[in-house]
C-alpha cells in the first residue's frame, strides 16, 4: 500500500457518553455529523452546491480498513507499506507486480490475485457502453461520473447507475455496502424537473437498464476507473 501505515475504522461503541454521541453521532460509515447526514439522507447530497459535492466525495470518507477486518489481516496477511505499483505483467495463472519502495528500492511480487482501489471514476472505462452512449451521458461537474436524477437515471433515458459511479451525486455512502439500502426518490419510469419534484411519466414505462459500477481491473469492484 502507498501509505506508511494502515488506517483502521473504530468499532462502534454503544456505551459512549451522551456528550460524545451528540458531538459525533454514530452512523454505519463511522462517527461525525457529515457521515451521519449522508447516511440518513443520501438524496440530499444532490442538492448541495456543485462545487461542494466533489469535496464531499473525496474527503468525507477517506481510505481505511473496516474494523471487523482488522483481526483477519493483522498478523495474518503480509502488508507492504510505503510502496507503489509501477508495473504489472500477467504470466499464466499469476501476476508479477513491479513495486517501488520508500527509498527508491525496487522489488517484484508474484501473486495470484490483484485487488485494486484508489482509481478515478471514468465512464470511458466502460467498454460495454458504446462510444455514442458514453458521449450522450452528461457528467457531474468536476468528475467523469454521470450526473444523475433523484431516480439514479442518467441523461440517457432508461440508463441508471448505482454504486461508486453514483457517489459524486449521492455521497460517499454509495461506495459502501450501506449504499445498498438507498432507494430512488421515485420509481423507474419517472421524470424530474426543477421545482416539480418527481412526476410519473404519462406514457408507458420505458425499458430500464441498471448498471452497478464495476472496475475493469482484475478482482476490483465498486466503480469504473482507470
Amino acid at each position: 500500500m502507498r501509505e506508511r501505515k494502515v488506517l483502521w475504522g473504530m468499532p462502534p461503541d454503544l456505551t459512549r457518553p451522551w456528550t460524545q454521541r451528540v458531538a459525533k453521532p454514530a452512523s454505519p460509515l463511522g462517527t461525525g455529523w457529515i457521515l451521519a447526514g449522508v447516511c440518513a439522507a443520501p438524496g440530499g447530497v444532490r442538492w448541495c452546491p456543485a462545487a461542494a459535492r466533489p469535496l464531499l466525495f473525496r474527503r468525507a470518507l477517506g481510505p481505511s480498513g473496516g474494523w471487523w477486518l482488522r483481526e483477519r489481516v493483522v498478523g495474518v496477511v503480509a502488508v507492504h507499506t510505503s510502496r507503489r505499483v509501477t508495473g504489472a505483467v500477467l504470466s499464466g495463472p499469476v501476476v508479477r507486480l513491479d513495486v517501488s519502495g520508500p527509498r527508491g528500492g525496487r522489488e517484484s511480487l508474484t501473486v495470484d490475485h490483484v485487488a485494486a482501489t484508489g482509481y478515478r471514476l471514468d465512464l470511458d472505462a466502460l467498454p460495454f457502453l458504446s462510444p455514442t452512449v458514453r458521449r450522450a451521458v452528461a457528467c457531474a461537474p468536476g468528475s467523469r461520473a454521470p450526473a444523475l436524477r433523484g431516480t439514479f437515471e442518467s441523461s440517457v433515458p432508461g440508463l441508471y447507475f448505482t454504486g461508486s459511479l453514483a457517489a459524486p451525486m449521492f455521497g460517499p455512502m454509495m461506495r459502501s455496502w450501506r449504499g445498498r439500502s438507498s432507494r430512488p426518490s421515485g420509481p423507474p419510469g419517472t421524470s424530474e424537473s426543477p421545482g416539480q419534484g418527481n412526476q410519473v411519466a404519462t406514457g408507458p414505462v420505458r425499458p430500464v437498464s441498471w448498471f452497478h459500477g464495476r472496475c475493469r481491473g482484475a478482482g476490483a469492484t465498486g466503480g469504473a476507473g482507470r
